[in-house]
């Protein structure tokens, strides 16, 4: 079982954590998270022995079969009674997919369960990985797909990130994106990854955090 982790320290644990998701280039939903130091201020003006929070975030992305199954066997349970409560008209597939379980959603006017910008669905994706989390830690983390939303917005960001950094390139100068989600940032980073002419990083703050492609040295 291959496993990638990843320390990091930060102002802020929510600061270490986005600092180690953006260097593994994977969501939250697919990583173990261990706070190994809280943040605290101490001494003269909360100065001299302020300590920053420190973080350790392991991926395990090898899902077996049993526990596939087992994963399966639950959120059939948990969507059954919130799709009786919601009274929702959907038709719904679950699936082993690699290093992840896909709950593909389907059906007529499915907006509000997608929300502005995405921002339902990965509201109702986080929901049910908590949901998961809580009854058993074994449970493989759950990818939530409403009428192809992702799917379109991620070929949607792919061509913004490889258009921005031709023309980052070109022009000779950063280019700023407007402020994304991090799942939104993260595939930018992982479209760019590869390309030997630019790198990207994340600056600012929630929720205005936003992604700079940058031309890397050699090419200046």
């Amino acid at each position: 079982m291959t496993k990638k982790v990843t320390e990091q320290i930060g102002k802020t644990v929510e600061e270490a954590i986005r600092k180690g998701l953006e260097e593994l280039k994977v969501s939250r939903d697919d990583v173990k998270i261990e706070i190994l130091e809280e943040p605290s201020n101490g001494g003269v003006l909360g100065i001299l022995s302020a300590k920053l929070a420190k973080v350790r975030l392991t991926v395990d992305k090898k899902i077996s079969d049993e526990q596939a199954q087992k994963t399966e066997e639950k959120l059939e349970e948990i969507l059954k009674n919130i799709f009786d409560i919601t009274n929702e008209d959907v038709s719904y597939t679950i699936e082993k997919d690699g290093n992840q379980m896909n709950l593909v959603i389907t059906g007529d006017n499915m907006a509000h369960l997608i929300g502005y910008k995405g921002k339902t669905i990965e509201a109702f994706q986080s929901l049910i990985n908590s949901m998961l989390q809580r009854e058993d830690e074994e449970y493989a983390k759950v990818f939530v797909e409403i009428n192809d939303y992702k799917k379109k917005k991620e070929e949607k960001l792919r061509r913004l990130a490889n258009k921005m950094a031709s023309n980052c390139v070109k022009f000779r100068r950063p280019i700023k994106l407007e402020p994304m989600s991090a799942y939104e940032r993260l595939i930018i980073h992982r479209e760019l990854a590869d390309r030997k002419d630019v790198e990207t990083e994340s600056i600012g703050e929630e929720p205005r955090r936003r992604v700079v492609i940058k031309r890397k040295y050699q090419y200046r």
